[in-house]
């Protein structure tokens, strides 16, 4: 399928070939933003789908029941709720093995937005209840999304809510969902910020549960941009939703997590009525920012930065076989992702800043330690050869092709492709040896072409 121009007003249009089959480019361009990238299997299971089928595979899932639920038991002994780095682990597991990867997917993205630091809450227990939430009302109403964090007991913990009570009022939410969370910088005053301190009192920790003390509720009037009234942490969401600076910060914040990095002033307020217009509909919004000519185009197309998580999340479901998931997580901490253990209440600031002298050559190395499989980065290594006899892949061209369709969207140059078919051609000494495929090829050939692919700049890119 031909790229739809990236002139603004033409992208906001839906795609244009919304009932026909996505090609390889699109359909994992789609799979990278919404869940993490593509395995053989879902590759397999969505070939062929147009691009609403495709989207109603991600986003219809029922949030009510939790696909891992059953397990959770089972995994008491393995996952210990209490410590923040064995639910970090947990979830990384969820994120390879979820049914619904766009589930994960967007509670990592509200992850990063009211970024809460394990690293002071100190109960990994209300860490999981807290992306417990996100994932059941990631992608409903940001109005209800926004009343649930301000009371949920790791968020008050985090930034000090269980400090602020009436006749002493502490500001560090307040300040935080104003700046950060729901207007962005500019759009309020420092009395703006004491008055909604006041409305969110009265609420504290109790049980490892969010309890509120109508004593320590100040409950006189507060004028809160412009607006004045009795507020409490809910009427006092509504004032913020209902300032111009609210919908677009939001929407801004959707259109460079899965579209661009810089999204354009008519992208941005094109979706920010969309989401007035929908009630803080968060599902609908995104489904149609995923279904747009603007999503579908070179302007788009790989025009962000993998984020660490992105980058292991993603690799390892290439590889396939059952990976150890304290690897992951400590990969990631190390290539700047500590999952769980933000740098600051600003989250990370992602983009460019993901890539530096060092953390190219981690990026690299964890591709070594991914492709090669040789230490204890696997709880179970994947069965390469097997897996490609049964694809029916036999010569070097035959493998180059089918990792290139996979993890770069089939876009190689004929000197990168020669180069690699080259490598898979030549024996351990550099003589010239044809492919043939084995376990011994696939551990020293294969092997070699994923860590090889998985370097290329391309690659870094979601």
């Amino acid at each position: 399928m031909a790229s739809i121009s990236t002139q603004p007003s033409e992208g906001l249009q839906p795609y244009l070939a919304s009932d026909r089959p996505l090609d390889s480019r699109w359909l994992n361009h789609l799979l990278r933003r919404a869940a993490f990238g593509t395995t053989p299997a879902r590759t397999t299971q969505l070939q062929g789908k147009n691009l609403t089928e495709v989207i109603e595979s991600l986003f219809d899932y029922d949030t009510t029941q939790d696909p891992f639920a059953p397990l959770v038991d089972q995994l008491e002994g393995f996952v210990n709720f209490n410590q923040t780095a064995s639910v970090a682990s947990y979830w990384y597991y969820r994120m390879l093995n979820s049914p619904h990867p766009l589930q994960e997917r967007i509670a990592l993205f509200w992850h990063t937005h009211f970024a809460t630091s394990g690293g002071k809450v100190e109960r990994g227990r209300l860490m999981h209840q807290q992306i417990q939430l996100f994932r059941r009302q990631g992608l409903g109403s940001f109005r209800d999304l926004l009343i649930a964090v301000s009371r949920d007991p790791a968020m008050l913990i985090w930034l000090d809510g269980q400090s602020n009570r009436k006749g002493k009022p502490n500001e560090n939410y307040a300040r935080e969902v104003m700046e950060l969370f729901s207007l962005g910088i500019g759009n309020y005053s420092e009395r703006d910020i004491k008055e909604l301190a006041k409305a969110m009192t009265g609420w504290r920790v109790q049980d490892e549960e969010a309890i509120f003390d109508p004593k320590q509720f100040d409950d006189g009037i507060k004028e809160i941009c412009g607006s004045k009234g009795r507020f409490d942490s809910e009427s006092a969401v509504d004032v913020l939703l209902k300032q111009p600076a609210c919908s677009k910060f939001i929407a801004k914040k959707l259109l460079r997590e899965f579209v661009h990095p810089d999204p354009t002033p008519q992208h941005i307020d094109h979706y920010a009525k969309r989401l007035v217009d929908e009630n803080w509909q968060i599902k609908i919004v995104l489904r149609e920012m995923m279904s747009s000519r603007m999503f579908f185009s070179d302007w788009s197309y790989r025009s962000r930065i993998k984020s660490p998580i992105e980058l292991a999340v993603g690799s390892a479901q290439v590889v396939g076989g059952k990976v150890d998931t304290s690897f992951l997580r400590e990969s990631c901490t190390r290539m700047g992702q500590n999952l769980l253990n933000p740098p600051n209440v600003k989250g990370w600031e992602g983009g460019e800043d993901w890539i530096n002298a060092n953390t190219v050559m981690l990026r690299f190395n964890f591709a070594m330690q991914m492709s090669s499989q040789r230490q204890n980065e696997f709880v179970r290594k994947s069965d390469l050869d097997k897996w490609l006899k049964q694809t029916g892949v036999k010569t070097a061209d035959d493998v180059v092709g089918y990792y290139a369709n996979l993890m770069l969207d089939g876009k190689l140059d004929d000197e990168d492709r020669e180069t690699f078919i080259d490598f898979m051609n030549r024996g351990t000494k550099g003589e010239k040896k044809s492919f043939v495929l084995s376990p011994e090829m696939v551990n020293t050939k294969v092997k070699g072409l994923l860590h090889l692919m998985m370097a290329m700049p391309e690659y870094q890119l979601a």
